[in-house]
């Protein structure tokens, strides 16, 4: 009989919005032991109070007196860099909200900190977990949808409660930019973007990007401004076409009738529009819960399946910043 691991005292720096999910999931972790939770805002200690673990205002205070196995870094995005390494440079390992760094230096800098301490680090690329883009890239894998020629992702409406110190494209459309990515397992050559602001007083809040994938375009449509919540992704393929629909984890599948078709275009074309659709079992199962129990996972050495990696999120965060250009629209080779 196999030894129980011992659980990975985990805490979490930051209990905004996704903080205090963290907070949350790594209670009800089995292979986790919650420690504590670092924020400076007063009201975290009624959190830490609920999930019985320490609360301290200062992160650095933290570390000191808990000694934490794993981090979760969920703060600001200027901050990343900056707690990460600190985090790191202690021998933690470390989980870092999205994206990895404001900057690619910032980026080039925690992943070589890493590396160097042979530490896990990832990135909260969250989506990435969703049973729904585990499925599509399993069927992708497997070939039932033949040669891959468009993915378009449409992550719009959501506008946060309180106005976001960053703009929508590495705060929305990032998630989809590594999505497709990692469903296509290369980077795009070119970034094509327009870009505007209406509602945020500084930030640019709606995006529509074209990615040049080679043999397929990826095209997502990012903003805060539709008044309705809509996260959607639809593969087209040779052989299929899958819609997605990352809140509900639903999957639809319609089958191409191409290969079979014979005899003059107009009837090829109207059998191809009766093709039937067929959905696909998802499980359903939170994202969140996913990525933590993988990192935790991964920390005790039972690695069953791949991270989101800081270098995929690096590149994603390069074409982010591609994306965001001076110019309404440009054509950055990213």
């Amino acid at each position: 009989m196999s030894k129980k691991a011992t659980p990975v005292r985990v805490a979490v720096i930051g209990s905004g919005n996704m903080g205090r999910h963290h907070v949350r999931v790594y209670a009800a972790l089995d292979a986790a032991e919650l420690v504590a939770v670092a924020d400076p805002n007063p009201a975290t200690r009624a959190l830490a109070e609920q999930y019985n673990c320490h609360h301290f205002t200062r992160y650095v205070d933290m570390l000191d007196q808990v000694h934490p196995d794993a981090v979760s870094v969920s703060v600001p995005t200027h901050l990343h860099a900056e707690i990460s390494a600190e985090v790191m440079s202690r021998g933690i390992h470390c989980l870092v909200e999205k994206p990895i760094a404001s900057t690619i230096a910032e980026a080039n800098a925690l992943i070589a900190l890493a590396e160097s301490r042979r530490l896990v680090f990832t990135v909260g690329h969250v989506e990435r977990y969703n049973p729904v883009v585990r499925k599509l890239h399993s069927l992708i894998q497997e070939g039932k949808l033949g040669e891959i020629t468009a993915i378009v992702a449409k992550r719009v409406g959501g506008l946060p409660a309180v106005e976001t110190k960053t703009d929508v494209v590495l705060d929305l459309a990032v998630h989809d930019i590594e999505i497709m990515s990692f469903l296509l397992d290369r980077y795009p050559d070119q970034v094509f973007a327009h870009s505007s602001r209406t509602l945020h007083s500084s930030e640019v809040d709606a995006a529509e990007l074209l990615l040049d994938f080679g043999a397929a375009s990826g095209f997502v449509q990012a903003n805060w401004t539709t008044p309705v919540k809509i996260r959607t992704i639809a593969v087209t393929g040779t052989a299929g076409y899958v819609e997605g629909n990352y809140v509900t984890q639903e999957l639809n599948y319609y089958e191409h009738n191409m290969s079979k078709l014979k005899g003059e275009y107009i009837a090829e074309v109207a059998q191809l529009a009766a093709s039937q659709l067929q959905s696909i079992q998802v499980d359903f199962r939170e994202p969140l819960e996913v990525e933590l129990s993988m990192f935790v996972a991964t920390i005790q050495g039972h690695v069953r399946e791949r991270l989101v990696s800081p270098q995929d999120a690096r590149e994603a965060l390069r074409i982010g910043l591609a994306a965001l250009p001076r110019k309404k629209a440009q054509r950055t080779t990213v």
